[in-house]
């Protein structure tokens, strides 16, 4: 054995290792564990469907292996002691007293996970060394240069342990502790321990120190609530890449899900998904009317959902924006650089399934002649008759019109958060791949994304704010639409754009619905007789900007109303994939698949089913 080989299996061996701690101090045996290099190790939580962790150095340096197992460890405690349900009723509508609030239900589950096991303590104390000095907190020189729910965070988590901060949050004490003391008078953070075992109480403490510290701390049930008890549609984004942006410890839509399905309690609240297959029928006839509006025909500014529920509060700062416009050329260059050295064992592969569509397409292209013309092209197998008899005329042929051929394939990606480090990757170079080969039998082929400008609602927001705050305002952030390659465009001119994807603090929020009218939008433009939409997917819409001041399903309900017109109404196609999300809830051609690895066999798949099924 080689020492690169026996390096490589100490690497599994502690990755299996770690994952099976996880899963006990998690308390689920059969939870799915991930390992990205793309992963920084600052113990942000992400799903508890399949929680991602950070790879350790090649090296295995007990530095870089005690951060990944603390990262682990941050994953399980929050699984194990964190009900999403409870959170949700009691979280505040404002999104900066949810930072807020998010840090210290960290601060609660670390600390309930440190009392018990010392080992642990370490490994979390390592990570938070680690997050802080990566965000340049141990060179702040006043409280400005630290976002209040990371010093919230760490001030929480010391006072529930009694542990010392790090090093790298010595800055954290030293200039937010004394502001945070002298504005809390009646209600403190050491009262926070008191409560730590009940997250209901605990919660509710939390939102009294957030509205000492002046933040708008009313709880957000009302809203999540809904009429129906529909709360449980409501799904928390994926926390940030751009911590300084974003709540580090906000729990993602996978989390969501899996906790609203697993950690109820009894009373008939295990029927949790429930209200969102039935959410269309409770709004009755009048919604029905509104499903057979053209989605073309969406006015700017209103969007009419089901029961003219869906509106967009301002339009004025959304994007449609070429990738190109996004990065400089340099920049571009070496994202895409750094596409291809990640996914370099993965290109035979997904070439060797290419190869394999082209050739069934190809199959289908062969060319079919219609012979005995009185013009078209001059058939030279007839030629020696006319040149031994000049009386015969001359005969010509033409080739038929293979409709397969006028064809138009989009391929809509997913551009959210949750998709960020090896799904988005995956997801560029395999659609990189698949779009050449398509060129190749002459389909021709667009590649978009979408996203939002900003995390928190961003200038929509900040409007609807200056304006009053009116109730029920609908969309309320800046979306951007990104066209990485145009249908008429070329991929060898436009492969670079594709890196992009992995620029950070590109991937936010996420609103379908829209996403779909926009490339159903440039679809029906085109005059190609077939019309193909492929999306790429790995959550539910979530946009917590308009989540929070509007009913929980606002985003879902549209999603499932342009679905349906799309699919009854219109002469497109439309597939999708749900990367680790069951899509099949919404669409009717759809398949799921639990990891991105296996996404360039899912989609040349569904082209060969789409190929295979013309009528």
């Amino acid at each position: 054995m080689t020492a690169q080989d026996n390096k490589t299996g100490k690497i599994e061996q502690f990755k299996s290792v770690t994952s099976i701690v996880l899963r006990t101090i998690a308390g689920k045996k059969e939870l799915d564990v991930s390992f990205s290099a793309a992963e920084p190790p600052i113990g942000r939580v992400t799903s508890a469907v399949r929680p991602r962790l950070p790879m350790p150095d090649h090296d295995m340096t007990a530095n870089s292996v005690q951060l990944v197992r603390g990262c682990a460890d941050a994953h399980a405690l929050h699984i194990a002691h964190h009900n999403l349900k409870v959170h949700l009723k009691n979280c505040p509508l404002d999104l900066q007293a949810q930072e807020a609030f998010n840090a210290l239900e960290q601060a609660r589950c670390e600390a309930l996970g440190i009392e018990g096991m010392s080992g642990v303590g370490a490994n979390l104390s390592a990570v938070l060394d680690e997050k802080c000095k990566r965000a340049g907190y141990d060179k702040a020189a006043t409280r400005e240069d630290i976002a209040l729910p990371d010093a919230l965070h760490v001030l929480a988590r010391m006072a529930l342990t009694g542990e010392k901060p790090p090093t790298a949050a010595k800055k954290i004490t030293e200039l937010w502790k004394p502001w945070i003391n002298k504005l809390l008078n009646d209600v403190t953070l050491a009262d926070l321990r008191n409560v730590m075992d009940d997250q209901k109480s605990y919660a509710a403490t939390a939102r009294e120190i957030i509205a000492a510290l002046g933040m708008d701390a009313a709880d957000s049930s009302a809203s999540l609530d809904g009429k129906d008890g529909e709360e449980n549609n409501s799904e928390k984004p994926e926390s940030s890449e751009d911590e300084s942006n974003y709540p580090q410890n906000a729990p993602d839509e996978s989390q969501g899900r899996q906790e609203l399905d697993e950690n109820t309690e009894e009373g008939g609240e295990a029927e949790q998904q429930v209200g969102l297959e039935d959410s269309l029928d409770e709004i009755g006839a009048d919604a029905e009317g509104d499903m057979a509006a053209s989605p073309q025909n969406r006015r700017p500014g209103f969007i009419p959902g089901p029961g003219g529920s869906y509106m967009i509060y301002t339009t004025e700062y959304d994007e449609e924006v070429p990738a190109e416009e996004l990065a400089e050329p340099e920049e571009l260059t070496r994202l895409r650089s750094m596409l291809d050295k990640q996914l370099s064992n993965h290109q035979a592969i997904i070439a060797k399934l290419a190869n394999r569509l082209q050739r069934k397409v190809m199959a289908k292209q062969r060319r079919s002649w219609q012979f005995d013309l009185d013009e078209g092209i001059l058939d030279p197998a007839r030629l020696a008759r006319v040149v031994a008899n000049p009386n015969v005329p001359l005969t010509f042929k033409q080739e038929k019109d293979m409709p397969f051929r006028d064809t138009v394939v989009t391929l809509l990606i997913d551009n959210s958060g949750s998709m960020r480090g090896r799904p988005i990757a995956i997801a560029a170079m395999t659609t990189d791949i698949i779009v050449r080969t398509l060129e190749r039998c002459g389909v021709k082929a667009e590649i978009l994304g979408f996203t939002t400008r900003q995390w928190k609602g961003g200038k929509s927001r900040e409007l609807w704010t200056a304006n009053g705050r009116p109730e029920k305002p609908g969309r309320l952030n800046d979306i951007r639409h990104i066209i990485y390659k145009a249908a008429d465009a070329p991929m060898r001119r436009t492969r670079r754009n594709l890196g992009l994807m992995l620029k950070e603090g590109l991937l936010k929020e996420n609103i379908d619905g829209e996403a779909l009218v926009w490339a159903y939008n440039r679809l029906a433009a085109r005059p190609e007789a077939r019309k193909i939409l492929m999306v790429i997917s790995d959550g539910a819409p979530v946009d917590d900007s308009t989540l929070s001041v509007n009913p929980s399903n606002i985003l879902e309900l549209d999603l499932r109303n342009v679905i349906q017109w799309i699919e009854e109404d219109s002469d497109i196609e439309i597939t999708a994939i749900g990367i680790g999300h069951d899509v099949t809830r919404y669409y009717k051609k759809a398949i799921t698949i639990a990891d991105a690895d296996e996404l360039a066999k899912a989609l040349i798949s569904q082209l060969d089913d789409l190929f295979e099924d013309r009528r």
